[in-house]
């Protein structure tokens, strides 16, 4: 009984984390796009110490290209200049920078930080500390 008792509290613990993407702080101010599940998130000083890097992972049902056009235009319409893509089978990316902010949004086909059913969005950014 005690083993069961223990069972239930650890699944209890590891789903009391599971948030959706509203719920977390996109950088720079843009959307979550609807629908996605945040799977973790991370944010750390970079070497230097002067300016700060944070990562989020996400699970997602919606179309790679629907999310990766989501997020180029979001990146546009926050005054990114896009600087580097990429669009290959089962990934895909594109890169902006303003200023000395940079944000990278990527897009896996699979990958070990979502459900089988979903695709994995990453938003990696890098800004200097506030």
């Amino acid at each position: 009984m005690k083993i069961i008792v223990r069972l239930v509290a650890l699944i209890a613990a590891l789903n009391a984390g599971t948030v959706v993407a509203d719920e977390f702080s996109m950088p720079f101010g843009l959307a979550a796009i609807p629908g996605a599940r945040l799977a973790i998130s991370d944010a750390y000083d970079t070497a230097g110490g002067d300016r700060e890097e944070s990562i989020a992972r996400f699970g997602t049902q919606v179309a790679r290209e629907e999310v990766i056009s989501f997020y180029r235009n979001a990146l546009e319409e926050a005054r990114f200049e896009i600087y580097s893509s990429s669009d290959r089978p089962d990934y895909a990316m594109i890169a902006g920078k303003r200023d000395d902010d940079r944000i990278t949004v990527y897009y896996k086909n699979q990958s070990d930080w979502v459900e089988a059913d979903e695709g994995e969005l990453s938003v990696k950014a890098e800004y200097n500390k506030q």
